[in-house]
């Protein structure tokens, strides 16, 4: 059990460790942020397609039965969505800006739970919003020019869609009949959202072409290890760890991201940022260990 539970937690902070490498690659790539968003999907898709058909094969499930599943189709859009914005945001504003406020997606996931779920907002939730809030509010102030709050603001919509991503699988897994073999929809949808992403990034791809050699085979390391590699990782440990502790585990990469960018390109948040970006993910890990065990 406690090797179970090593292995577990061990994949899920080399899932967070490459999830973080995000920032800096695509502040490296020199290209649009659409040509990056598509590449990095389209190499993700190789190892993504290949884990996914593993799993169902494993689960006896068919292709079409997941893909009749609206939820998981809306959970792809939702994916898309996080995809290209948090890119776009990348060449915008800082990094840690970037992921920092993708992070509050655990903000829009309550507010959503309600309407679209039945799930009620707690008072640890209320708490817990009106934090989030008040530290997105720091990354608004310092010398912000018209690209910057761009920027933050497309952060925002990427944090958005990323509640999305949760909300269409919690309610995916409710409408799902409850069975050892369940289909494995998150990676389904990952698989699917990476997919819609290249797809919708196809023009801006073509249009690149021919990318020198070092910037393709930077999208192409993203997309298979900082992407396809992390979620694999991500769904063989989340299995193993309690949900308390990969939430908790998974918050290296809001950490780590800023760093390796500092280190590779110099850039830093603003003092404003760096005390958001401390109020949010200080409220995130709060709201973890303030929620109830599940019965």
């Amino acid at each position: 059990m406690q090797r179970e539970r090593f292995i577990g937690m061990a994949c899920i902070i080399a899932a967070a460790a490459l999830w973080s490498l995000g920032g800096v690659g695509i502040k490296s790539a020199e290209t649009n942020p659409f040509a990056i968003a598509g590449f990095r999907s389209f190499f993700a898709l190789f190892v993504l397609s290949a884990a996914l058909a593993w799993r169902m094969r494993r689960a006896g499930v068919q292709a079409r039965d997941m893909l009749r599943r609206r939820r998981v189709w809306w959970g792809a859009a939702s994916y898309a969505l996080t995809m290209l914005s948090f890119t776009w945001a990348n060449k915008l504003t800082t990094a840690a800006n970037a992921i920092l406020l993708q992070y509050t997606a655990p903000i829009f996931v309550a507010l959503l739970a309600r309407p679209l779920l039945n799930e009620p907002i707690t008072r640890h939730d209320r708490w817990a919003i009106g934090g989030c809030l008040f530290g997105m509010t720091w990354f608004f102030f310092g010398k912000l020019d018209l690209s910057g709050m761009a920027g933050n603001l497309l952060a925002i919509v990427a944090g958005i869609g990323f509640a999305g991503i949760a909300v269409c699988l919690r309610a995916d897994a409710r409408a799902q009949p409850p069975a050892g073999g369940a289909p494995p929809s998150g990676l389904a949808l990952i698989a699917l959202g990476n997919a819609l992403a290249a797809a919708l990034c196809a023009p801006a791809m073509v249009a690149v072409l021919p990318l020198p050699a070092p910037t393709l085979t930077l999208l192409a390391g993203l997309g298979v290890f900082q992407i396809g590699v992390a979620y694999v990782f991500f769904a063989m440990g989340v299995n193993r760890v309690s949900a308390l502790e990969s939430a908790l585990l998974a918050m290296l990469e809001p950490i780590l991201n800023p760093v390796w960018v500092a280190l590779a390109t110099g850039e830093r948040p603003s003092s404003p940022a760096f005390l958001g970006g401390a109020i949010v993910i200080g409220v995130l890990v709060w709201r973890q260990l303030a929620r109830p065990p599940a019965a």
